[in-house]
């Protein structure tokens, strides 16, 4: 089974963005059976039967946990051309397909009667568009009752499906959305849901591309950094709940801190990691490079089941070093260069300047301390002599007298590691994105860089340079993405002709540097974008704006992340991609700032992107996954689901190989 992931920059929700695990609230995880269907929980009870798939396919190849049978990367046609069943009475196919399930006949006579008020659908909204075989679709709505109708009616099915259901949002049956999903693309789905009194109706489409890979994130559930108040959580395609794939405290090796000794934390294990927040998976999905707490050094782990959190064989002394190396950015990887045989990882990195007994020496991964953020490239396999094998010792077993190893680092650049020079760039890079073919490698320009990230900066645009074996070139400026505005984030499309990246108006003033996160970090007016990777018009996504909640532009969208699916039709021109994203809208709770300020906490939600054949490039609303809500623990007959009250934010979907989401069904 494969399970898809790539380079995701995470960060830190505290104030001072000292911490590493964004906050998380207790709010209602919920949303079933309540007087409106906001969409804040699973909407049903959650059942664990004893085989089959969440989506009712058989396994495909797609890479997803529950499979789908539908290959990724090719155009789809339609298994049934007219007069499907797919909407048909199981029993009888000459009838209608009638679900009423915990409706009395009074409830569905007061459903079946005439609605004077209007309900707001959020889930799907007008006009949505679905990959083939993606989690089905839900049925959420503001302004009703607790009971709902919804009937759905389609030109290729013989009949309409009309669901009575007690318990909202509205789950459409697997089995219905399984012949959807093999036969009814670009065709319009018409729904119309009933409930307390109201109404409404929409369509929605689906796309003849099947969404393939599984999707990570991080979620936290605390204000500290610790071995357990953080994970990354994954899912497939199709699943209808997620797993935990790694603690910072399962990561084996040995971690170290600025002072060159093993990481203490509050009361947390010397030695060990305490943030996931910052990850990205190697391009062959076994093994995930993640941020570590402050002074931001990297791990290497193992993701597969059989060896979670072990070094992979790859990694040696000398590439755990380089890991250690202090105040490094988001960590990022190319298919391309991987499959020549390298293992090379690029991240930014701030010097730490080494002299005698200068341990926990100020340093904010700033310009200000006149270390300068430099682009690098690191050879996680050199078989380079260090003082110390980090990469599998135990915290028992280390010893770094003064700063030893720290200090072989140094002697190894320019044949393990080295800096990537992006001539005719005056500014700092942070947030780099290594294209699939590792010709080129994006990333964020700015005048203040901090701890990797964007500080509180007065420019920020997108730049790209050639990789250059690791040698670099001219640094272009991505025209469309270098104006006023702050363009941050960018990460390329699994072909690499879009780059997808953050974008927020100019500020009128340069802010200062403590209120940094308030103005480029995590910013309740950042939008997403879209741009052709060699510059031109960038387009914003429909999906930056909530249906039925919130307002444009205060929603905090943020951290996207292409699907590796995308195909072409021939026949129309059409290429469709996939993106992933965070986004404050439908928050179940609210998260602490720091100085008493709060913010909602994020969500997942999910996009279509199409590049028609003159260039325009649209997007559809975008599609809650519900099933993020929905924590699985156990295998078979010990598997257990609870609710999962997190905090969810820099999502991944490529090719990670994440152990299988056990079977779970909604009802």
């Amino acid at each position: 089974m494969r399970h898809l992931s790539k380079f995701t920059w995470g960060a830190l929700l505290s104030a001072a963005l000292a911490a590493c695990v964004a906050p998380a609230g207790s709010g209602d995880g919920d949303g079933g059976g309540g007087s409106t269907s906001d969409g804040t929980g699973t909407g049903g009870t959650v059942l664990l039967p004893p085989g089959g798939t969440g989506a009712g396919f058989e396994p495909g190849d797609t890479g997803g946990n529950g499979g789908t049978g539908l290959g990724m990367n090719e155009i789809l046609t339609p298994e049934c051309e007219s007069d499907c069943t797919g909407f048909s009475d199981p029993a009888d196919p000459a009838q209608a397909w009638v679900i009423a399930e915990g409706v009395s006949d009074a409830e569905r006579a007061e459903l079946d009667g005439a609605a004077g008020g209007q309900l707001c659908v959020s889930e799907p909204a007008d006009g949505t568009l679905f990959p083939a075989a993606w989690t089905r679709p839900r049925f959420a709505f503001t302004g009703g009752g607790t009971t709902a109708k919804v009937v759905l009616t389609t030109a290729r099915m013989r009949h309409a499906l009309t669901i009575y259901s007690a318990t909202v949002p509205v789950l459409l049956p697997a089995e219905a959305w399984d012949a959807l999903s093999r036969s009814v693309y670009n065709e319009d789905v018409t729904y119309t849901v009933t409930s307390g009194g109201a109404t409404a109706s929409g369509t929605f489409q689906i796309v003849p591309v099947a969404a393939g890979g599984s999707m990570v994130f991080w979620g936290s559930t605390g204000t500290t950094p610790g071995e357990q108040t953080n994970a990354l959580y994954g899912f497939g395609v199709g699943d209808e709940g997620v797993i935990r794939a790694m603690y910072p405290g399962d990561i084996g090796g040995t971690a170290i801190s600025d002072n060159a000794l093993l990481r203490s934390k509050d009361n947390d294990t010397d030695g060990h990691s305490t943030c996931v927040g910052c990850h990205a998976s190697t391009p062959d999905g076994k093994a995930v490079a993640s941020m570590d707490d402050w002074s931001w050094n990297l791990r290497l782990y193992s993701i597969e089941e059989a060896t979670a959190g072990d070094a992979p064989e790859y990694l040696t002394g000398a590439g755990a070093a380089l890991l250690s190396m202090t105040w490094l950015g988001g960590p990022t990887f190319s298919a391309g260069d991987w499959a020549t045989g390298a293992r090379r990882m690029v991240t930014t990195w701030s010097e730490r300047v080494l002299t005698e007994n200068e341990f926990w020496r100020s340093h904010d991964g700033s310009v200000l301390s006149n270390d300068p953020t430099q682009l690098v490239w690191m050879d996680l396999a050199s078989t380079a002599e260090v003082p110390v094998d980090i990469s599998r010792s135990t915290p028992t077993e280390y010893l770094n007298e003064n700063q030893a190893m720290q200090r072989a680092v140094a002697t190894m650049r320019g044949s393990a590691w080295d800096v990537i020079a992006r001539t005719g760039d005056a500014n700092y890079p942070v947030l780099p994105d290594f294209s699939h073919d590792g010709t080129t490698v994006v990333y964020t320009s700015t005048d203040l860089p901090q701890d990797g990230r964007v500080g509180g900066a007065s420019v920020v645009d997108l730049y790209v340079v050639p990789f250059n074996a690791g040698a670099g070139g001219d640094a272009e400026p991505v025209a469309g993405a270098d104006t006023a505005d702050f363009e941050y984030y960018p990460d390329y499309s699994p072909d690499d002709a879009l780059i997808a990246f953050n974008k927020l108006p100019e500020f009128a003033t340069n802010p200062s540097r403590e209120d940094s996160f308030d103005h480029v970090y995590y910013r309740p007016d950042s939008d997403i974008y879209v741009i052709p990777a060699e510059g031109g018009t960038p387009t914003r996504l429909s999906s930056n704006d909530a249906v039925c909640e919130g307002t444009t532009g205060a929603l905090y969208n943020s951290w996207a992340k292409w699907a590796p699916s995308h195909a072409t039709d021939d026949e129309s021109g059409r290429t469709y991609y996939f993106l992933i994203f965070s986004t404050a809208r439908n928050s179940p709770f609210d998260i602490s700032r720091g100085s008493g300020r709060m913010s909602p906490a994020s969500q997942l939600y999910m996009t279509t992107v199409i590049v028609e054949e003159d260039g325009s490039i649209t997007s559809s609303p975008a599609i809650y996954l519900w099933n993020q809500r929905n924590l699985v623990t156990g295998t078979g007959d010990a598997a257990s689901v609870a609710p999962l009250l997190t905090n969810n934010v820099t999502p991944a979907w490529d090719q990670f190989q994440i152990p299988p989401v056990p079977p779970v069904v909604v009802k």
